[in-house]
């Protein structure tokens, strides 16, 4: 339960910190009071939404350059670990797919994932913070 919630609380801080970076296009996480799912996932999942969130930047380049910026965040396709983990979805665990198939499932090409850990929340926004700044 203690890693849950600081996975959670950690995800809706580093969502609420990317909401108002004007390099990031679209922020998607449950947690989020503006999210078209919000309403049922506090139903569902009370105050733990969970620690998944997606982001969309303005091109798949800047999606790679963003990935590989980062320091404290590694690259891996799990789910749920103690660390923060980022890929980008649509050329790794979607790369068999069609464009078709990608479209129909809603993965872009300009879609990062984030699964949040368990690190200092300050540390991780501190991380992305520097990435985004790189794509400048």
């Amino acid at each position: 339960t203690l890693r849950l919630d600081a996975a959670c609380a950690n995800t809706l801080r580093v969502a609420e910190f990317l909401e108002q970076d004007g390099r990031v296009k679209a922020v998607h996480y449950p947690g989020l009071s503006r999210s078209s799912y919000f309403e049922t996932a506090r139903k569902q999942f009370g105050d733990k939404p969970g620690a998944v969130l997606t982001l969309d930047l303005a091109s798949k380049e800047q999606c790679f350059r963003f990935i590989n910026g980062l320091e404290l965040v590694r690259r891996a396709t799990n789910l749920h670990d103690n660390r923060t983990l980022v890929i980008h979805p649509a050329s790794t665990i979607f790369c068999e797919y069609t464009a078709e198939q990608k479209r129909d499932m809603d993965v872009r090409e300009t879609m990062i994932r984030l699964a949040v850990g368990i690190e200092d929340s300050h540390d991780l926004i501190a991380d992305i913070r520097k990435s985004l700044e790189g794509l400048e």
